[in-house]
């Protein structure tokens, strides 16, 4: 097959699937749930430091901090509030205000969690 028959190839399933019919193979670190995802959920694990962040969030009910994450991921801080704005659109992490600080928690209700099954502890 050459490089054009390749990109017709992958135009034409692109335009054969709706987003609603794709499904993505849960990744190799999320050890349990669900074995077929979402998109919105395969965005939230799909990167194995959001699913960290993810897991992090799930042994903190009260939540943590923008700064508590980044020592303990040790990423930059940039990355990791990226990871979190992208937990934040499938709504799998809420923020509060505390003052000049986000609180960051788990929303043990999503999508991803109470449907997909994806395990956060």
């Amino acid at each position: 097959m050459n490089q054009h028959e390749v990109g017709t190839t992958r135009q034409k399933i692109k335009k054969a699937e709706s987003p609603e019919d794709r499904v993505y193979k849960r990744p190799e670190w999320v050890k349990s749930g669900e074995e077929w995802l979402c998109p919105e959920c395969f965005k939230a694990v799909g990167d194995k430091n959001r699913y960290k962040l993810i897991c992090m969030l799930g042994k903190e009910r009260e939540g943590l901090t923008v700064g508590a994450l980044t020592k303990e991921l040790k990423l930059k801080q940039p990355t990791v509030t990226h990871h979190l704005q992208v937990l934040k659109s499938v709504d799998a992490v809420e923020a509060k205000e505390r003052g000049r600080e986000r609180i960051y928690t788990l929303n043990r209700e999503a999508h991803c969690f109470e449907e997909c099954q994806i395990p956060y502890n």
